[in-house]
């Protein structure tokens, strides 16, 4: 029983002391790999974000630090209500668009920090108008008569920008790159623009155009999501 004990024992410090010398050699080997590895280069991305579809720039400066420059860019217009019993339609004109700067950090070996600066170019644009003549008394009217109404939204052009990315922006060792981004960009409360035309051109009113600008003052920051595939050139 003694010699089983003592075998026991001599097994599982043998073990622990296996351990511990692996654990000090992989963690040595680690840092040698990790410093040899790495070489500061350049890449080039394409994404799909929240902005559109774009490009970067990529810049690695050491294994924390990565610089990125670059510009997205969408348009879709498309129709929101046909509103036939009232002879009238409602469209929407959705451009969305940037030129960015950011500053990426590591924290973990896959998962960083980002901070920059966004050229803001989204532009929201609502249109109702009138789609067939309608008949007022013994007076038929054009759509064109009866005009239409417009209201836009711009948002500010310079925004600040923070958020957490994860994978990485560009290769430490490779060809190629995946990473993913989520934050929020600051952009202040959207400019309200309102015109109207025709008939309806009444109610274009300053009023009104407070009102709009009341109800979307609180719309302040805008949702940033990216995925990228980046490519180191050298």
């Amino acid at each position: 029983m003694k010699k089983l004990t003592t075998l026991i024992l001599l097994i599982v410090f043998s073990f622990v002391g296996s351990e511990v010398i692996s654990q000090d050699t992989t963690s040595s080997d680690e840092v040698i790999t990790k410093t040899k590895d790495f070489t500061a280069g350049w890449g080039i991305g394409i994404k799909a974000s929240s902005f559109g579809f774009g490009a970067d720039i990529v810049k690695s400066f050491n294994q924390n630090f990565t610089l990125r420059l670059g510009g997205s860019y969408f348009k879709k217009d498309f129709k929101v209500a046909q509103m036939d019993d009232l002879g009238a339609e409602a469209l929407n004109y959705t451009s969305l668009g940037s030129v960015s700067l950011l500053f990426d950090y590591y924290i973990f070996r896959s998962v960083y920090l980002s901070a920059g600066v966004f050229y803001n170019m989204n532009t929201i644009e609502f249109e109702s108008k009138a789609t067939e003549s309608q008949t007022i008394g013994n007076i038929e009217v054009t759509p064109e008569t009866l005009g239409s109404i417009t209201y836009t939204l711009n948002p500010n052009e310079v925004c600040p920008y923070l958020g957490i990315g994860f994978g990485h922006t560009i290769s430490r060792n490779r060809l190629l790159a995946l990473n993913f981004d989520l934050g929020a960009v600051y952009h202040g409360s959207p400019k309200v623009e309102l015109d109207a035309t025709g008939m309806v051109s009444p109610t274009a009113s300053p009023e009104q155009q407070q009102l709009l600008q009341d109800n979307v003052k609180q719309w302040q920051f805008y949702p940033f999501l990216n995925f990228q595939l980046s490519f180191r050139i050298f």
